[in-house]
């Protein structure tokens, strides 16, 4: 642990080459240098807040304010210890407790940070800014109704303007769709007298990949601020995603001319890569951002996920390790870290680092099938498998790819009846699952039913017309009901598919 008597000690050293303390005539220094550490001006503040703490070592919300500071330096250890000193100093300096609860999360002490949130929340802060960070900070640690109840007791002006954000990302967490559409038509106005505000809600629906919700609050704001470079390269993301790649090209050219050495264009470049195929361009762009930015970690997990979609799975894996090793409590750093491990075949840090994720978002799909498919991939596991996607099918009975894994369990274990239940529950979900309906028919064939397996068969084949195994189930099926020439037809496909090399020689 890095103790507080360090960090003393080295400021009194420090101190003694700075001569006589500086006086200062404001009447409250610590106001302004919070907003400053706030507003991001970070450097510019580090030697006020050093010689405050010396000018006033018994001045406990200085040591918060320093706290404050060290956090956003990415500090979290120090900012732990400055925040537990303002507290042994005054135990009522709320602003040291949130601090305390941030550091806390980032350093991986999800519980830890939780209850120091709860006990703040027991005696809520009258001063509305510290009410919104408590707010936040539930967000982050994975408690958006909590988030929610707290936000709900800001001012309706400060509930619908700093807080709009926050509001809107819960409220799609916990489900709340109508409270959420509510919101959406709030920020429309905003987007003329607060176009910062409105470019964080946007981020917020782009985020929950609400690309089209996103890109028409964006198109708001550049009627109004038609050179907002911020917006530009927002409106191109929420584009590309919505495979808009003529605009999305539009919207990148026009960013560059005004924002030419912006990483989020870089980012934003790279994304456009990735989503037409070009993982390998993706990747080099990404690299080339990280040069500058060798600790980005929006780089850093879109690394995860384009080296991860072109089979690099060692890369995928080492870029991981780096993102969790940068923010150990982040829930989305997590999940690419278990993703990225299953991959690589490192089961067992897959299903750690999977479990804490699904301790900050317990109800969360993908990571709850993830860590059914880190259980299945261990032989001595498959019925934790199997139980861990009964639990994901609880949770939501509209997740299709946990019935699917459930299917292909019972499949492999010879249990068709079971199989196919879930396999056709799958398809009712998904209807365009064109490997689900490929396992279906398989299913189908070994239990004698040819007549229900050469539909699903063949839609499987138009759907993915390149899926070899679909083709080979195909000349199955053909040959069991004796129509030779589409099962030999369907055959040589299979064997191209498989030999693509050995075809063209």
């Amino acid at each position: 642990m890095f103790r507080f008597s360090t960090i003393f000690a080295f400021l009194v050293c420090i101190s003694i080459s700075i001569g006589a303390q500086k006086k200062t005539t404001d009447k409250n220094p610590l106001v302004r240098l919070e907003e400053n550490i706030n507003s991001g001006k970070i450097a510019e503040s580090e030697r006020e807040v050093f010689d405050y703490v010396i000018a006033n070592p018994k001045d406990a919300k200085g040591f918060a304010v320093f706290a404050k500071l060290r956090l956003n330096q990415g500090r979290s250890s120090e900012a732990k210890s400055l925040a537990n000193k303002a507290l042994a100093l005054d135990g009522g300096v709320i602003s040291a407790k949130l601090t305390l609860a941030e550091a806390s999360f980032n350093l991986g002490e999800i519980e830890e940070s939780k209850s120091y949130l709860n006990q703040i929340s027991s005696s809520l802060p009258t001063d509305n800014r510290l009410l919104l960070r408590l707010a936040e900070l539930f967000d982050i640690v994975g408690d958006c109704q909590k988030s929610l109840d707290v936000a709900e007791k800001l001012p309706l002006k400060l509930r619908n303007s700093e807080a709009l954000p926050l509001r809107a990302k819960c409220l799609l967490v916990t489900g709340n769709l109508k409270s959420f559409g509510e919101l959406i038509q709030l920020a429309k106005p905003l987007s003329k007298q607060n176009p910062k505000l409105t470019t964080r809600f946007a981020v917020v629906l782009s985020n929950a990949s609400l690309h089209k919700d996103a890109a028409e609050i964006i198109r708001q704001i550049l009627v109004n601020s038609p050179q907002n470079s911020e917006a530009i390269i927002l409106l191109a993301k929420s584009e590309v995603y919505l495979r808009d790649f003529v605009n999305a090209k539009k919207h990148i050219a026009l960013a560059e001319k005004l924002q030419p050495n912006s990483s989020q264009l870089h980012y934003i470049k790279a994304i456009y890569e990735s989503e037409q195929g070009n993982e390998a361009e993706a990747l080099n762009l990404l690299e080339k951002g990280l040069i500058s930015n060798p600790n980005d970690v929006e780089f850093l997990s879109q690394i995860v996920i384009s080296a991860m979609r072109s089979n690099q799975s060692l890369k995928a894996f080492r870029t991981a390790e780096r993102l969790i090793a940068l923010q150990p409590a982040n829930a989305d750093y997590l999940y690419l870290y278990g993703a990225a491990s299953l991959q690589n075949s490192r089961l067992t840090e897959a299903e750690t680092s999977l479990e804490k994720f699904l301790e900050i978002r317990p109800n969360d799909s993908r990571g709850c099938v993830a860590l059914g498919l880190a259980f299945a991939a261990n032989p001595d596991k498959v019925l934790q498998a199997q139980n861990q996607m009964i639990k994901c099918l609880t949770l939501n009975p509209n997740n299709f790819e946990a019935a699917y894994q459930l299917g292909l369990s019972y499949k492999s274990e010879g249990d068709l009846q079971k199989a196919a239940g879930y396999i056709e529950q799958t398809v009712r979900l998904s209807p365009d699952y064109a490997a689900a309906l490929r396992d279906l028919g398989a299913v189908y064939l070994q239990s004698g039913g040819e007549l229900k397996a050469r539909p699903v068969l063949e839609k499987s084949a138009t759907l993915n017309p390149n899926d070899a195994d679909t083709h080979f189930q195909l000349s199955r099926l053909y040959n069991l009901i004796g129509e030779r020439d589409l099962a030999k037809k369907h055959l040589e496909i299979f064997q191209k598919l498989r030999n693509p090399k050995k075809d063209g020689m």
